[in-house]
C-alpha cells in the first residue's frame, strides 16, 4: 500500500474525536449519574439503592420531585419521596435525567475560551428541554416527560466539545448556519468532525438508551427526513420543534413562542385556538422562569443566535419601518422617501413590529409615539433588541418635546428624538445624518469580520498542526505524546479517588517477517489492519496507541484485570481470523492493572505491563 494513499475520514474523525476526548474537552456526567447508570445496568438493580444514591445529590433530589410532580399526566397525590418518584418515572429515566441534569450543571461550572458562547448554548439546551417536556402534556405523545426533557438535555452535548475545542471559529461557525443539516455540513467540511458524531459516541459511553439514541439522531436531519409515526420520529419532531423554538423561550417573544406552538401541534396533528395560545405561552414563560433562575441564578445570559439574529446587519440598511404613522402623514412620507431611494415598510401598532424585525433587514425604525402608545417592559425589551444592533437606528416622534421624556427615549436607546411637527425634509437630513454613523458602524463590522475569518483560518491551521503531533498518521491511532498527556491525567484520578486504571500493551508477532517477505506496503496493511481492530473492541472511554513499529498500547480507565483478561483474548482471536495476504496476525499481549500503594507513577503501570508481555514472549517462544 503506498504511501499517497488516502486516509479515510473516519480516521480522521477517529482522530480528532480521540483528540478531544485526550485533552478533557469532552462534558462530563457527576459521579452520582454514572453511579445510577451503573446499578441500572446491574443484575441486583433495585430502588432503594437508587434512591440511597440520589439522597447524596440535592439538587438531583430536588428535580427529581419536581419532574414526578409535574403538571399533565401524573394523576394522585403529590409525589413526596425520592422512593415515589423513581415509581412514577421510572429508574432508567432517572439515570437518564442524572446524566443530562449533570452535564448541563458541569458545562455551566467549567471555564472556556468563549464563555458566552457556552453559557448560551448551555441554556439553549435547557429551553429546549422545558419545551420537550411541555409538549408531553399532550396524550398523544408516545414518551415520557422526563425521557424528551433528558434527550434534549443531551442533544448537542457534542457543540460544547466543539466549542472548547475550537474556541474561536466554532461560535462563528454557529451563527453562520441557521438550520442543523446545514451546521453539521459545515462543521464536517470545515473541521473535520461533526458534533453529532461526538454526541452519539458520549452517549453510547454513558449507556444511553438506545430508542432515545436514534431519536436525537434523527431529529437533526433535514425535515423531510424526520417524518414517521412511530415513537422514535414522533420523539425526533418533537425534539426539532423544541431547539428551534428555544431562543423565542429565553428571550419571552410571546408572538414568536405563539407560533412556534402551533407548529409543534401541527406535528401532532393538533390545532389550536388563538385564545388557548396565550395561556399555554404563559405556562411555558413561568416554567422556564422557574428552570432558568435555579440553573443560572443570574440575568443577561447570551442567547444562541436564532434565525432571527442570523446574517449581516447591514444589508438593507436603507429600509425604513414606519410604527403608528397616521395614514394622512404615511402616503406623504412613503412617497418622500421612496423617491430618496429608501425602502418604506410601515404597520399600525407595536405588536406587528417584531415580525417586520424578523422577516425584514430594516435600517431605520420611525415611531409615532402618540399618548396611546406606552412604553412597558415588552416594548422596553424590543427596544434594547434594536438598540444591540450597531447598524440599525430609532427615531422617536412624539407630540410634544419636553426635556424629561425626551431623556427618558434616549436612555433606552433611540437615537433621535423629534417632534410629530417634522417636516419630511428635516427627518430626511436626520436620517442621512445616521445613515453616514451606520455606515462607518458596517465598515467597522465588515473589518471584525474579516479579522474574525483570519483568526479562525489561523486556529484550524494551527489546531490541524497540533492533530499531526498527537496522532499516528499511518493508522489514525493516537501516538506516544497523547497517550503520555491520557495516562498523566487518568492517573490523577487513580491518586486522588483510588479508581482503577489498566493498560495492555501488545506487540505483533514475527512482524519483521512480514516487511522482509511481503514488502513494506503490505507491513503497512497489516498495521492499519490491526489498527482497525483495537478500534472496533476497545471501549468508548478507552484510548488506543500506536506506539510505533508494531507495538500498540491501550489505556483502559476504570478497568480490571477480568476485563484486561478479556479484552486481551478478544484481540488475539480477532486478529488470527484477519484475511491478509500476509496471513493470519499472531500478537502477545501484557497487561497490568494500577495499584496505587505499590506504583508512584504511570511508567510503573506500564513497565508491568511490559514485563507481563516478555514472560508471555519467552514462555511461547523461549526469548525475550
Amino acid at each position: 500500500m503506498n504511501e499517497e494513499s488516502a486516509v479515510p475520514d473516519t480516521i480522521a474523525e477517529d482522530s480528532l474525536l480521540l483528540q478531544i476526548r485526550a485533552l478533557g474537552h469532552l462534558p462530563s456526567p457527576s459521579s452520582t449519574a454514572l453511579r445510577l447508570y451503573a446499578l441500572i445496568q446491574s443484575d441486583d438493580v433495585d430502588l432503594h439503592k437508587m434512591a440511597e444514591v440520589i439522597k447524596g445529590d440535592v439538587a438531583l433530589t430536588v428535580r427529581l420531585i419536581r419532574l414526578a410532580n409535574r403538571p399533565g399526566r401524573t394523576p394522585g397525590r403529590p409525589v413526596a419521596s425520592i422512593e415515589e418518584g423513581l415509581m412514577r418515572l421510572g429508574l432508567k429515566t432517572v439515570a437518564g435525567l442524572a446524566v443530562g441534569m449533570s452535564v448541563i450543571d458541569d458545562a455551566v461550572a467549567s471555564s472556556a475560551p468563549d464563555d458566552r458562547a457556552y453559557l448560551a448554548l448551555c441554556r439553549h439546551s435547557l429551553a429546549a428541554a422545558v419545551l420537550a417536556e411541555w409538549m408531553c402534556d399532550r396524550p398523544e405523545v408516545p414518551a415520557s416527560a422526563a425521557d424528551l426533557f433528558t434527550c434534549a438535555l443531551l442533544a448537542r452535548i457534542g457543540q460544547l466539545a466543539l466549542l472548547r475545542f475550537y474556541p474561536e471559529p466554532y461560535p462563528v461557525l454557529i451563527r453562520l448556519q441557521q438550520k442543523t443539516h446545514e451546521l453539521l455540513d459545515a462543521e464536517r467540511q470545515q473541521l473535520g468532525i461533526d458534533h453529532q458524531v461526538i454526541t452519539l459516541a458520549l452517549l453510547q459511553e454513558w449507556g444511553f438508551p438506545d430508542p432515545l439514541t436514534e431519536a436525537i439522531r434523527i431529529s437533526e436531519a433535514e425535515p423531510e427526513l424526520r417524518v414517521g409515526t412511530d415513537r422514535g420520529y414522533i420523539m425526533a419532531q418533537i425534539l426539532g420543534f423544541a431547539w428551534e423554538a428555544a431562543p423565542a423561550l429565553i428571550s419571552h417573544r410571546t408572538e414568536e413562542i405563539a407560533r412556534h406552538l402551533e407548529h409543534g401541534l401541527a406535528l401532532l396533528g393538533q390545532s389550536v385556538l388563538k385564545e388557548e395560545l396565550s395561556g399555554m405561552v404563559e405556562t411555558l414563560i413561568r416554567r422556564w422562569l422557574e428552570w432558568d433562575s435555579r440553573q443560572h441564578g443570574h440575568e443577561g445570559s447570551a442567547h444562541i443566535a436564532s434565525d432571527t439574529d442570523i446574517g449581516d446587519t447591514g444589508q438593507g440598511a436603507a429600509q425604513l419601518l414606519l410604527v403608528g404613522v397616521p395614514t394622512f402623514m404615511r402616503q406623504s412620507w412613503e412617497s418622500t422617501f421612496a423617491e430618496r431611494g429608501y425602502g418604506v415598510l410601515s404597520v399600525d401598532s407595536w405588536d406587528a413590529v417584531v415580525a417586520q424585525m424578523t422577516n425584514e433587514r430594516v435600517g431605520f425604525l420611525i415611531l409615532w409615539k402618540d399618548d396611546s402608545c406606552i412604553f412597558g417592559e415588552p416594548e422596553k425589551r424590543l427596544f434594547a433588541s434594536w438598540v444591540g444592533e450597531e447598524c440599525r437606528a430609532i427615531v422617536v416622534l412624539v407630540p410634544e418635546m419636553n426635556a424629561s421624556s425626551a431623556h427618558e427615549l434616549l436612555e433606552i436607546g433611540a437615537d433621535v428624538v423629534l417632534p410629530c411637527t417634522v417636516s419630511a425634509t428635516l427627518l430626511g437630513a436626520q436620517l442621512a445624518r445616521l445613515e453616514d454613523k451606520l455606515e462607518v458602524a458596517r465598515n467597522l463590522e465588515e473589518e471584525r469580520s474579516a479579522h474574525r475569518k483570519l483568526l479562525s483560518e489561523l486556529v484550524l491551521t494551527t489546531r490541524k498542526l497540533h492533530l499531526q503531533t498527537l496522532t499516528d498518521p499511518l493508522t489514525g491511532l493516537a501516538n506516544r505524546r497523547m497517550a503520555e498527556a491520557f495516562l498523566k491525567r487518568h492517573w490523577s484520578m487513580v491518586e486522588r479517588r483510588n479508581i482503577s486504571l489498566g493498560c495492555l500493551i501488545i506487540d505483533l508477532d514475527d512482524f519483521k517477517r512480514i516487511n522482509d517477505k511481503f514488502g513494506h506496503d503490505a507491513g503497512d496493511a497489516a498495521l492499519r489492519a490491526f489498527a482497525a481492530i483495537l478500534k472496533e473492541n476497545v471501549r468508548q472511554e478507552d484510548l488506543a496507541v500506536r506506539l510505533g513499529g508494531d507495538e500498540f498500547l491501550v489505556v483502559c480507565p476504570l478497568a480490571q484485570v477480568s476485563h484486561l483478561e478479556y479484552l486481551r483474548q478478544r484481540l488475539i482471536e480477532v486478529a488470527h481470523r484477519l484475511k491478509l495476504e500476509t496471513g493470519p496476525l499472531s500478537c502477545s499481549i501484557g497487561f497490568a492493572e494500577s495499584d496505587r500503594n505499590t506504583m508512584k507513577s504511570p511508567s510503573e503501570l506500564l513497565k508491568q505491563a511490559d514485563e507481563h508481555l516478555m514472560r508471555l514472549k519467552r514462555s511461547r517462544f523461549g526469548k525475550g
